[in-house]
């Protein structure tokens, strides 16, 4: 399930409906994904990093393409969403540009 969940559009929900479908007197969504976090808490370890303040900067273009609706004419407008993070204090910058 952790291996599914890291690929684009795989929610838990989807990972519940799928497993329901096969077992449908299993458990409800709200068990289903209350088990999956305790069970994550315990087989995912968190790596703590320290950086140099100054030596790393993060940079990728965040996922799809988004799009941006306007309020007054709702013209749709298709943006690339860039974010950047440096490393040391995890100061964020992101911006939706066409």
């Amino acid at each position: 399930m952790e291996r599914e969940l890291k690929k684009t559009g795989v929610t838990k929900w989807a990972m519940w409906e799928e497993y329901y479908k096969k077992y449908p007197d299993g458990l409800k969504s709200s068990q289903f994904c209350e088990h999956y976090k305790r069970w994550s808490k315990r087989v995912n370890p968190v790596m703590h990093m320290n950086h140099k303040a100054g030596d790393k900067m993060f940079v990728d273009y965040a996922g799809k393409t988004l799009e941006i609706v306007s309020k007054d004419t709702g013209e749709v407008t298709e943006v690339q969403f860039f974010v950047t993070i440096l490393g040391a204090s995890q100061y964020t910058y992101a911006e939706a540009y066409t």
